[in-house]
């Protein structure tokens, strides 16, 4: 008969190549967030649903007031249909504003997220800093939009 307090918990190569992905992912995110990215905000003037309009007011009124420089893409420009096309294409989201998006020196293009993903970065702010000490995984205002360029000359 074996002692089980001395056998070591197992772990399948399935496990491991998970748990390796996903700090690989994490590290590559907390890069995302240092790196000098332009935001692009997909918004629709011409938007009819009051809840749409109010967040997309609300996001705009954020980022100027925080100074944090931006472009507006207007998803009912037809001069700017291409790249609400491509956006839409990038988010898999059609039709729903307020949508964010980062892009790179290189030129690519991430999808940040929709309302709810900048009002919860939005909520990060009053923190107390012993809290973001404790959790340096928690994604802030700061982390994310502090490397945010208004070009890249």
């Amino acid at each position: 008969m074996s002692d089980s307090s001395s056998r070591k918990p197992r772990i399948t190569d399935r496990k491991e190549n998970i748990v390796r992905r996903f700090q690989d992912h994490r590290s590559h995110q907390i890069f995302l967030m240092s790196e000098p990215k332009i935001l692009i905000c997909l918004i629709s003037r011409g938007v009819h649903d009051r809840v749409q309009s109010s967040n997309q007011k609300n996001v705009q009124d954020w980022f100027h007031t925080r100074k944090v420089p931006h472009t507006v893409i207007d998803g009912m420009d037809p001069a700017q249909r291409e790249i609400r096309n491509k956006l839409f294409e990038i988010s898999g989201i059609r039709g729903n504003y307020p949508q964010f998006f980062f892009e790179f020196e290189d030129g690519a293009i991430n999808f940040l997220g929709n309302f709810d993903k900048v009002h919860d970065l939005n909520e990060t702010t009053g923190l107390p800093a012993e809290i973001l000490v404790q959790h340096p995984e928690l994604e802030t205002w700061d982390k994310i939009f502090g490397s945010v360029v208004e070009s890249f000359d």
